[in-house]
């Protein structure tokens, strides 16, 4: 009760405003479904509007509220919609029905390349998810984080993985959203897929550097995605067969006030594996899905409820022995499941209040099989529990206001294991750990003059009555002619929930951990300097921005630690420092039959952990390399639009490989050498580079606009790349040839890499439209 008085005190006494929200619009031809340019697009009341492009895009930053939309064009009727703007991106598709012969013009709009020149967001990335269906991926699957290891600053956790680094940055220093619910384990398939289902995607945004107050929780970056809004206007189907997985979704309205966007996915591989001699044994199978529904309630009220469901299986039996537990091979399993509720209300003069509860729950499980039929399982967990509510108003036209308040609970169950009739194992379950946040944070964007704009948060934290504190947000821009602008930025972020693992990437044990006595929170502090360009009425846009951020209170590892049911994981646990910094060059084509980007990052990041004694030191105290210091980092991503029918799209990735550690040198045991490991990360694996390929035929016969076909063609690792995912010592192994052995030494290293030759993969892909072309000839 006192958190909750606590808040709505803080709401009454601050000033409100609106945020806008982006409008992606895309007006194509009824009959055809081809893409309509120099159509015009208003907006009423506001006056928000403009020209589609090449493509038949338009993209508008709109506040919440209620609109008519109008569209115009010759030789095509007139074309006018109510419009229900709520507090996310939207995306919507206009149909024109042709009245008599078009005229074919060429258009391109610089709306977007002024709107990248007048915001104070520096390192901000927007997706849609037509963007992210035409980055090629693995096997032919669209994926949401793959396509963000394509822009500057953010790198792959290894190869097919789908755990980021952003900014040097570890994996669980990313808040990944899912409509404002976390996902903890965002992968399929051994990192090889994300776990958003296909299709359900309307945007994506990701924040690295100036993050809006209301986030927190996290101290590198903020991938916020959502799901696409329930059309009130159609019922559309979509689905896809490729190798792997298959999917199936319908989006539809159900009455006058409801929409429902339904889509689900599974994959079932055994046999791909059975491919591979050494992988003959091993097992996977996956499903995810995604239900969303909205609810007109009233003229000024809407109800949004959101669910998701992810569960992965597979089974290894080149690892048989995990924490100490023998097993004939080790089957894990991964359950998410979230849920949401959202309620949205238009006030007058442009205010609106919303209110958002979500529920996050995510339970790994190994199981052991044992030869006498038996099974031992070892299960884990987090819950958490999150609220908020914001309020926002357009406080006139060079203002735009946010205030709100948020309330997250932690509940984890760090390990426990269950013998399952095993005489062998000791049943063991450890103490839940628990851990709240009550947050408040303000926020406004300050059109000063038609050249120069502030914007402001203020976000504190009160944390379990141990931690907390305030964290501010600014930035600046300041136009320079009417295409270039300078930018800078200043964010301090805190994170009170972690993930700890002694390996580069989270493994099926890793422990979750919140902040305690003994485990202080990490805190981050970004300074970012930028420059922006705008070449060609915004065809062509430039980048440049250079960023250093340094966190205090990293976690680190004492060496052979093993978090497996440890009861008392702190005492394994160093706390140190840590430093990144860098510079990122983007160059973008944004209309045209080929479009694309050019992206280089230089980027480095060091840690450094001393102590009193000798074991609570890393690399005696000195700086060394962090777990993702790739200094160079050179990506593209090149799409050629061959005609209304064919289009064909590039990748290509080159970086600095990641630091690994590699002996110092050898000491005899009983008359054998024994490598001897002194220092952390002193060794770099090979340089990483990889082109991909993707040829999409869209609606080949081109007969009916009520069924549309897609078949994607793609080839991962064109050229056969055989990169390192990482470098490896163990026992000589006499079937595979080492990199090297250690004079006497039993021990050898070994390269391992995921693809060592191109993958190639076919995929049909529909929309159905049941009710288009009715009437028709």
């Amino acid at each position: 009760m006192r958190a909750l008085l606590l808040s709505l005190l803080f709401l009454l006494a601050l000033p409100v405003s609106a945020q806008r929200y982006e409008l992606r619009l895309t007006v194509v031809d009824k009959e055809d479904g081809e893409a309509l340019p120099a159509v015009t697009v208003q907006l009423e009341p506001g006056g928000a509007g403009g020209i589609t492009d090449t493509d038949g895009g338009l993209r508008l930053q709109v506040t919440p509220g209620r609109y008519t939309l109008r569209a115009t064009f010759v030789g095509y009727a007139d074309y006018e919609r109510k419009l229900d703007m709520g507090f996310e991106d939207r995306e919507l598709t206009i149909r024109l029905e042709e009245t008599s012969a078009t005229l074919s013009t060429v258009t391109v709009t610089d709306r977007g390349a002024q709107e990248a020149l007048r915001s104070t967001r520096m390192g901000v990335e927007r997706l849609s998810g037509e963007e992210l269906e035409a980055i090629p991926a693995v096997l032919g699957e669209a994926d949401a984080l793959r396509g963000l290891q394509l822009l500057p600053g953010v790198s792959s956790a290894g190869e097919a993985s789908n755990g980021i680094s952003v900014r040097g940055g570890t994996v669980d220093q990313n808040l990944l959203l899912l409509d404002g619910a976390p996902v903890f384990a965002p992968t399929h398939l051994f990192g090889l897929f994300t776990v958003f289902t296909p299709g359900t995607t309307g945007s994506l945004d990701l924040y690295r550097g100036n993050i809006p107050a209301r986030f927190g929780g996290r101290v590198s970056s903020v991938v916020d995605v959502r799901t696409r809004t329930p059309t009130a206007e159609e019922t559309i189907i979509t689905g896809g067969v490729g190798l792997v997985s298959s999917n199936v979704g319908i989006e539809t309205p159900l009455g006058e006030k409801w929409g429902l966007l339904a889509a689900a996915r599974g994959g079932f591989n055994d046999f791909a594996f059975g491919l591979v001699e050494r992988l003959r044994d091993t097992r996977s199978r996956f499903g995810d899905a995604t239900v969303k529904l909205r609810y007109r309630a009233g003229e000024n009220d809407f109800v949004t409820a959101t669910g998701f469901y992810a569960q992965d299986f597979y089974s290894v039996d080149l690892l048989a022995n995990v924490g100490g537990v023998p097993a004939t091979s080790n089957e894990y399993a991964y359950l998410t499941l979230n849920g949401g509720l959202e309620w949205a209300h238009f006030l007058p003069n442009g205010q609106s209040l919303t209110g958002r509860v979500t529920n996050a729950h995510y339970a790994p499980e190994i199981r052991f099989p044992q030869e006498d039929g038996s099974r031992i399982d070892y299960s884990s967990g987090i819950d958490q529990l999150s609220t908020q509510l914001r309020w926002s108003a357009a406080t006139g036209s060079r203002h735009a206001w946010e205030i709100g308040t948020g309330y997250d609970r932690y509940r984890l169950q760090p390990g426990a294991l269950d013998p399952g009739g095993s005489t062998s194992v000791t049943a063991t379950e450890l103490a839940e750990e628990t851990g709240t946040e009550l947050s408040f944070f303000a926020a406004d964007e300050w059109t000063v003059s038609d050249r120069f704009a502030l914007s402001g948060g203020l976000r504190y934290v009160y944390y379990d009555e141990e931690y907390g504190g305030v964290e501010p947000r600014a930035g600046a821009s300041l136009r320079i002619g009417s295409t270039a602008s300078i930018k800078a930025s200043y964010a301090r972020s805190r994170q009170y929930l972690h993930n700890i693992y002694n390996a580069t990437t989270p493994l099926p044990t890793s422990r979750w951990v919140v902040s305690s006595s003994r485990i202080a929170p990490q805190t981050a502090d970004l300074v970012s300097l930028g420059y922006t360009q705008s070449v060609a009425d915004g065809n062509y846009l430039f980048r440049l921005e250079g960023y250093h951020r340094t966190i205090t209170d990293i976690i680190e590892y004492r060496p052979g630690a093993d978090f497996f049911l440890n009861p008392t994981v702190a005492d394994d646990l160093l706390r140190g420092e840590g430093r990144a910094y860098g510079l990122e060059l983007s160059a973008t084509k944004r209309a045209g039959r080929l479009r694309g980007e050019l992206n280089y990052a230089y980027a480095r990041v060091e840690n450094r952990v001393t102590g009193d004694r000798f074991r609570d030191r890393i690399n005696r105290g000195n700086w060394y390399p962090g777990y993702f210091d790739q200094p160079h980092t050179l990506s593209t991503n090149l799409t050629f639009d061959a005609g209304t029918t064919h289009e064909l799209a590039f990748n290509f990735v080159a970086q600095t490989n990641r630091p690994y550690t590699v002996p110092n040198g050898f000491v005899e045991v009983g008359g054998v050498d024994v490598p001897l490991f002194l220092e952390r990360n002193n060794g770099r694996l090979p340089v990483y580079h990889r082109l991909d390929f993707s040829w999409t035929i869209h609606n080949l016969r081109r007969k009916s606009a009520r069924w549309v076909g897609d078949w994607v063609f793609t080839v991962y690792n064109v050229y056969g790349r055989n990169n390192a995912y990482n470098i490896y010592f163990q026992p000589r192994d006499a079937r595979t040839p080492p990199l090297g052995i250690f004079a006497r030494s039993p021990f050898a290293a070994y390269r391992l890499s995921i693809f060592g030759a191109p993958v190639f993969s076919l995929s049909y892909k529909f929309t159905f439209r049941p009710g288009a072309g009715r009437g028709k000839q």
